[in-house]
């Protein structure tokens, strides 16, 4: 009304027309300003009504079930809590008094609370009042509220209880820790075992019987090889795949742990024979059906072969003793022979005049002197075959050293019926060896021969045969049977306990041959065929100029 009376005034001073134009504009304004003022009313009651709704919802939200909510002034002291809050903190009358009348700031969690400060504060606290009986984990959001001015007005809490909450997550990091823990030590055990597998030559297996497949590990994670139960079988040989098969059909009808030793013709990783313990127990299902088995295999090999050297050093022992007791047993009658001629003979040759008689005592004297020299000299010789014999090379003529030896042999040969031939090819054969040794070695094969032989021939011959000497006695005696040819060279063997002998000869041949670097044998086709003694070692002929330096 007011701008209507204020362009009233205004048509006094214009023309009609203008103050029917002035007419028009102010009833337009006073439309608008009726309109203005029902607008501001619109919105002034809708204000009302949005604060009223927002105090119902906070009314709401305050009054829930479901959050903790407290109220303190700027002061810290307490204004209002719901009934939440009273039950997080188990409040009875005593206990709402206490944090009546308590200052927030006096809490220790609070203690660096700024009122400055315009951000929510969060903090989580252990809630312990034993007097009050409480003793809990909260989750607390502190909101500071701020009036137009910038003035602190009052503080909102929220607050949470989190104690089963944490009681959930330390039992899970405990059990997390006692996971990492029991990981660490299966992984170090796992390594362990793995080292203790790999050096004691170890797989662990199992046999999965419904895939018939075995499989072999050492790390227990990832298997090393895998074969199926066909495959396993094939690489037995027959008389264990034969026990294999016998056996698992026992384990099926009888499950129970066992531990076996079988041998391989080869294995995954040796193309060679193997052995191999096998130990296991086998795995049951509720049934009583066997649906698996586990155990261990062990390479054996090197413990079988030392154990088979074993048994075959204890028979060589064993037979050793028996020669050398053989040996000692036989000793006394060995020496006392000759000895009881040489003595005989001896005592009788004083007494007898007749020249042939004499002559003949004298003979058998001196044979039973050799025959005992060459006793103590075949056991002194024993005697030192621990010990390197000594082997001295020098330059001679060998056609003429053999027939030193075979004219000083041929006189051993007293059998009528036996004819001794000596078999020299070459008129000279300079070369470098040691004479006494051969002479040694070939010696005593025509004193084995004479012993044997009581018909036929004793030859003795030689030639040159790769780069070196090949040297021989045939005789038509006894001759060897083949299973015992083998054995002739050993210590303290006698085929025939009813000749004289040490059984120490041969040996000492063989020793000295092979210490010329040379080697030696015998060659016969039985019993009742005579035998052929043989060496051979290497030297090289000379030219025929270096003669004249030879003895």
């Amino acid at each position: 009304m007011k701008i209507i009376d204020f362009f009233m005034k205004k048509l006094f001073h214009v023309s009609i027309s203008e103050k029917q134009e002035t007419l028009k504009i102010a009833k337009k304004m006073a439309t608008l300003t009726n309109g203005f003022q029902q607008q501001q009313a619109a919105s002034r009651q809708q204000k009302a009504l949005m604060n009223n709704n927002i105090e119902l919802q906070f009314k709401k939200t305050f009054e829930s079930d479901r959050i903790a909510m407290s109220f303190y002034d700027k002061d810290g002291y307490l204004i209002e809590l719901n009934n939440c809050m009273r039950q997080l903190c188990g409040f009875d009358a005593e206990g709402e008094k206490f944090f009546r009348e308590t200052r927030i700031f006096d809490v220790p969690v609070f203690h660096d609370l700024d009122p400055s400060r315009h951000d929510s504060f969060y903090t989580c606290q252990h809630m312990f009042y034993p007097e009050l009986g409480i003793n809990k984990y909260i989750e607390v959001r502190v909101q500071p509220t701020f009036d137009a001015t910038n003035k602190l007005r009052y503080y909102t809490i929220t607050t949470r209880d989190v104690t089963e909450k944490r009681r959930r997550v330390m039992e899970q990091s405990k059990q997390e820790d006692e996971l990492k823990e029991t990981s660490e030590a299966i992984s170090r055990y796992e390594q362990e075992l793995n080292y203790l597998l790999k050096h004691s030559n170890m797989y662990v297996w199992s046999l999965d019987m419904v895939q018939k497949q075995i499989t072999f590990t050492r790390s227990l994670k990832k298997a090393d090889y895998i074969l199926s139960f066909d495959q396993y079988l094939d690489s037995l040989y027959e008389d264990h795949r034969q026990a294999s098969i016998e056996h698992m059909k026992e384990l099926l009808s009888d499950p129970k742990p066992f531990n076996d030793l079988y041998h391989f013709k080869y294995t995954p990783n040796s193309q060679t024979p193997r052995w191999h313990t096998i130990d296991g127990i086998p795995i049951v299902n509720d049934e009583g059906q066997v649906t698996s088995i586990f155990g261990l295999l062990r390479d054996v090999t090197d413990m079988m072969d030392i154990q088979q050297q074993l048994q075959q050093e204890q028979t060589r022992a064993k037979a050793s003793g028996v020669m050398k007791s053989a040996f000692l047993a036989n000793m006394s009658h060995e020496i006392r022979t000759p000895l009881n001629a040489i003595v005989g003979f001896s005592d009788l040759l004083q007494v007898i005049d007749e020249p042939s008689e004499r002559q003949e005592f004298i003979r058998i004297i001196r044979n039973n002197s050799d025959m005992l020299l060459r006793l103590i000299n075949d056991i002194l010789e024993a005697s030192d075959m621990g010990q390197a014999l000594a082997i001295e090379p020098a330059d001679v003529d060998f056609s003429q050293v053999f027939n030193d030896i075979c004219q000083t042999l041929e006189q051993r040969v007293e059998e009528p019926g036996v004819e001794f031939i000596k078999e020299n090819p070459y008129p000279t054969y300079l070369t470098t060896l040691d004479k006494g040794r051969v002479q040694q070695v070939i010696t005593n094969f025509v004193t084995n021969a004479v012993k044997f032989t009581h018909e036929g021939h004793i030859k003795v011959g030689y030639r040159e045969q790769d780069g070196g000497l090949y040297i021989y006695c045939e005789d038509t005696g006894v001759g060897i049977p083949k299973d015992k040819q083998a054995d002739v060279f050993d210590r303290f063997v006698k085929l025939n306990d009813n000749v004289m002998g040490t059984g120490l000869g041969l040996s000492i041949c063989k020793n000295i041959i092979e210490r010329c670097g040379g080697s030696i044998g015998v060659d016969s086709e039985g019993k009742g065929h005579g035998c052929t003694f043989w060496f051979w070692i290497p030297c090289e002929k000379k030219e025929e100029a270096t003669a004249a330096s030879m003895p």
